[in-house]
């Protein structure tokens, strides 16, 4: 389990790191349903585009080392239940976001519990420590 983690992490951390390369470079352009907006707004994005961008690079960073770092991905995963928790007030203050933020609002308030999940499991694998050699060569029909 712990190697699905940390591809599953790199992935994500990647995917993150891309969204913000693409806001970053062609701001308002690589809103899905996005329109035109001032200077201002323009700016605010790009630089929260760094931002996002630095989170992927930590949840990557994460990855290496998941049992030791897994407080890291427990508080990143908190950020980012809170941003799909900002999804929803927006939505309330502003109203229904193109559909393709809609969808992506349960996918952003999911994801950090799995990953909290994840971490669970991994940690507990590592605290049983390795299987014994005896019990893999009585189990394993190739070993012996």
């Amino acid at each position: 389990m712990r190697r699905v983690l940390q591809i599953w992490l790199l992935v994500f951390g990647v995917v993150c790191v891309g969204i913000a390369v693409a806001h970053l470079f062609f701001g308002t352009a690589s809103i899905i349903g996005g329109g035109p907006v001032n200077a201002t707004i323009d700016s605010d994005m790009r630089f929260y585009a760094v931002l996002f961008g630095a989170y992927g690079l930590a949840v990557m960073w994460c990855a290496r080392d998941v049992e030791r770092k897994a407080t890291a991905i427990d508080l990143l995963g908190a950020i980012f239940f809170a941003g799909g928790l900002a999804r929803l007030l927006a939505w309330v203050a502003t109203g229904q976001p193109n559909w393709f933020y809609v969808l992506m609002t349960p996918v952003e308030l999911v994801i950090p519990i799995v990953n909290y999940l994840l971490v669970r499991v991994v940690r507990k694998e590592a605290a049983a420590g390795p299987a014994r050699p005896e019990v893999v060569a009585a189990t394993h029909p190739s070993a012996g």
